[in-house]
């Protein structure tokens, strides 16, 4: 890493030995600095399919695990430093230590955190059934770099004995998505006397946010804790602290991978546009005798519960109707253009999915927002009441 520079300029100095000595103390402070960075954990993240089978996936990760994790709370000290120590380990002969290592896949679906859970009590785990030791992990990660100058929030996922839970800091809205929905999460028992636990991370809650950049490095920050008896460890520091969080570096993706990327987010994105835009195409349906069918309350209340609405159903308010069907066409129009989305150049293809995306995935909070508009209106055009 490059030494920093100082944001003050350092002026001519009428003291030569003054000056001189400000000089060293300034480059004994950068270095510092750049020796704590380089302290950090980095791990490039590569692209590729992972097999579905446990063993597998641990064989294919041997060179790449990285076992740099250090005891919770801790600044320094890694836990295993020893090179020999970690290669036996991805060689799958870890001792009677609870070593821990991480490692991160993409492909056009999602992203995959992989963490390696050496147990020592693993082979006796058949003869206690009710002792079987669970990994206890905790993770978050963000989104981008933290030093670019839009700050984003952290995900933070935790899983036990008692399944996936997310500690969610921020209200559901267009900028912000639960990731929870979006991860699937195996456990893998290792006949090398581990666990390996696999999340499986969609792109979808995501898609705005993808390792796009222009920067050389499309880096994320991420920090994985791993809770068992004897305390906890960690890769990339404590909770909460995302200037302390280790980093993964997405790989420069090919012209091929970015469209593989976004065109499968585009076919998602369309069918939940398609999911949502039917549960309110009531008006318009019959119900096989050219009659409009008759909706009762229990109809709004089961079938359209994921439906946000006021009072009265989106669709029964004839004055917003007009409003709605713009907003669909709208996005069918989207579809042929999808169909043909790995056929566009480069940048075609990069300004249709920016604009595209937002469209669909935002679908729901675009009809909000337009009724919320439409009430207005009504509002102030209603007569002044007497």
């Amino acid at each position: 890493m490059n030494i920093p520079h100082s944001p003050f300029p350092i002026p001519r100095s009428p003291f030569p030995i003054l000056h001189s000595a400000f000089c060293i103390l300034l480059l004994v402070a950068s270095a510092a600095i750049a020796a704590d960075a380089d302290e950090k954990n980095l791990l490039d993240v590569r692209f590729g399919i992972l097999s579905n089978d446990g063993e597998a996936i641990f064989r294919q990760e041997a060179e790449r695990w990285n076992f740099n994790f250090r005891p919770y709370g801790s600044s320094a000290g890694l836990l295993w430093a020893d090179p020999i120590v970690q290669r036996n380990a991805a060689a799958g002969d870890a001792g009677d230590k609870r070593m821990t290592g991480v490692d991160v896949v993409c492909d056009e679906e999602g992203f995959s955190i992989l963490v390696l859970c050496y147990e020592p009590n693993l082979a006796n785990y058949a003869a206690n059934t009710n002792a079987f030791p669970t990994p206890n992990i905790e993770l978050y990660f963000l989104p981008g770099d933290f030093d670019a100058p839009k700050i984003e929030h952290h995900y933070q996922l935790y899983c036990g004995a008692e399944g996936l839970n997310e500690y969610s800091w921020l209200v559901e809205n267009a900028g912000f998505r639960p990731i929870k929905p979006y991860t699937v999460v195996h456990d893998y028992v290792l006949k090398e006397g581990a666990i390996l636990r696999r999340y499986d991370i969609s792109w979808e809650p995501l898609f705005d946010r993808l390792p796009f950049t222009d920067k050389r490095d499309n880096i994320w920050r991420l920090s994985v804790c791993r809770w068992a008896p004897g305390g906890g460890q960690t890769w990339g520091g404590p909770v909460h602290q995302p200037a302390q969080a280790g980093y993964i570096r997405f790989p420069d993706f090919t012209p091929e991978q970015r469209t593989a990327i976004m065109g499968t987010l585009l076919r998602k994105a369309w069918s939940s546009f398609r999911v949502r835009a039917g549960k309110r195409d009531i008006i318009s349906s019959t119900d096989g005798w050219s009659r409009p069918q008759v909706r009762t309350e229990k109809y709004f209340l089961e079938e359209t519960a994921e439906a946000p609405r006021s009072y009265v159903n989106y669709n029964e308010d004839p004055g917003f109707r007009p409003i709605l069907d713009k907003l669909q066409a709208e996005r069918y129009a989207l579809a042929p253009t999808i169909g043909a989305f790995a056929t566009l150049p480069p940048d075609e293809q990069a300004a249709f999915y920016d604009k595209a995306s937002k469209m669909l995935f935002n679908y729901e909070y675009d009809v909000q927002a337009a009724y919320a508009r439409h009430l207005e209106d009504l509002r102030f055009a209603a007569p002044a009441s007497r």
